[in-house]
């Protein structure tokens, strides 16, 4: 019965670290689309309006999810800056294969096309650097 308590108090934790992680990432996403969508807007394409939008977000992104979403009070390392930079890198990838699908089957066809291919690919990223930052760059330090 120990165990299955510990399971649930760590089950819990977990929800609230992703609770935590959908609230900071709520306003990171809407400084990174707002960058995108402005791309969009000044004529970029969807590939730079998006590369633009995440490489002027990605240091508050780090910094924000290091405090305030996992909570990480260790000093930051060099290791563990070149590891969100991986995961980073790594959702950025499967945000791009997002709109590059979009692109492909024709959704991404005037601004509001576009639009929503952007969301879909920024909900992409959303989740592959939430999974993967708490497994390599932030794991639990719960015992």
């Amino acid at each position: 019965m120990q165990g299955t308590a510990k399971r649930g108090a760590g089950l819990g934790a977990e929800l609230a670290t992703a609770l935590r992680f959908v609230a900071v990432g709520a306003l990171n996403t809407a400084i990174g689309y707002g960058f995108i969508l402005g791309g969009l807007l000044l004529g970029l394409g969807d590939y730079a309006a998006n590369l633009c939008g995440f490489v002027l977000s990605v240091p508050v992104s780090y910094l924000t999810h290091r405090w305030l979403t996992f909570r990480a009070r260790h000093r930051a390392s060099r290791a563990e800056m070149l590891r969100y930079a991986l995961v980073f890198a790594l959702a950025y990838l499967a945000n791009l294969a997002v709109i590059a699908i979009g692109r492909e089957v024709g959704m991404a066809q005037g601004i509001a096309g576009q639009a929503l291919v952007q969301a879909g690919a920024v909900g992409t990223y959303a989740v592959v650097l939430f999974v993967l930052s708490r497994l390599i760059v932030f794991p639990s330090r719960r015992g």
